[in-house]
């Protein structure tokens, strides 16, 4: 695609945003077409701003910062309209699995020689994802990260924020269904997966693709350390998949109903509990430049 302007949209609270990085990034980029980066300050400041700029075909708008960020352009700019990515987060699950560089020059330069790449999107309760929903305790965690920690530590601040939640919780029970199937699973803890990875290097559906227009659940059967710890070992590439502990679900959608109001999460990004989650593949996919 050849933009008439480039808008970069970057995050100023990502702990890994190398300014000098950026802007020298910049430099490059405006040789060739106009290019400016603002610098925004809330969620609220980042929708408002993408859902203006990406009304206007002839812009192209690009987050830089980690996939939260992403998360909130994907949400908010216009259905169907180009995204690029500069990744400057924690773990940049999502630049990993599209193959864009995590170096900020050479991420940049895809935003002028790549392509448009249709990416499957997920849908819960009306929001979209591109790698991940979960259901429970994962979201309890992410919402109890220390801002602070998190930019010390980076991806271990969520290690010690699952260990502190573990303690005590008390898990929904989770009712699931597909259209696709008269069964009905139960279960504690549900991730349901657009793409393999799920932060860092952890693969719970390490045949996830972003371009079947499938979604992979994995949910746990009981929420216990040694049914986690067997997950984890999976997760980790360390063994097989505990079939005693945990269900592999594919299908296009999925109804899961809990027995008490549970937070969950999208892409990292937490939202307010509820007992009713409907879920499937969106039917506008992503349209993100990549290499």
């Amino acid at each position: 695609m050849n933009p008439e302007k480039i808008t970069i949209l970057a995050n100023a609270a990502s702990r890994t945003l190398n300014h000098k990085a950026l802007e020298s990034a910049v430099a490059i980029v405006s040789r060739q077409v106009a290019c400016e980066v603002i610098f925004t300050t809330s969620m609220q400041h980042a929708q408002e701003i993408s859902a203006q700029l990406s009304a206007n075909p002839a812009n192209l708008i690009a987050a830089c910062g980690g996939d939260g960020t992403i998360h909130t352009l994907l949400n908010s700019c216009h259905p169907g309209s180009p995204m690029g990515v500069i990744p400057a987060g924690t773990a940049n699950v999502i630049a990993r699995e599209l193959g864009i560089p995590l170096n900020m020059q050479d991420a940049c330069k895809t935003l002028l020689t790549g392509a448009l790449q249709n990416i499957d999107a997920g849908l819960c309760n009306d929001r979209k994802f591109l790698f991940v929903a979960g259901i429970g305790f994962d979201a309890r965690v992410a919402a109890s990260v220390s801002p602070l920690l998190k930019r010390l530590i980076g991806r271990y601040a969520y290690h010690i924020a699952g260990l502190k939640e573990f303690l005590g919780y008390i898990p929904p029970r989770l009712t699931v269904t597909t259209s696709a199937s008269s069964q009905t699973w139960q279960g504690k803890f549900a991730i349901i997966a657009n793409m393999r990875r799920y932060g860092g290097d952890l693969f719970f559906a390490p045949e996830a693709r972003h371009d079947d227009q499938m979604l992979d659940m994995v949910l746990l059967k009981q929420f216990n350390i040694t049914s986690l710890l067997k997950l984890l070992n999976f997760a980790k590439r360390n063994g097989p998949f505990p079939f005693d502990a945990a269900e592999i679900i594919r299908s296009r959608d999925f109804e899961i109903i809990s027995d008490t109001p549970v937070p969950y999460q999208l892409d990292g990004e937490v939202f307010a509990a509820t007992s009713t989650f409907h879920i499937a593949i969106d039917a506008v996919r992503a349209r993100i430049i990549t290499p």
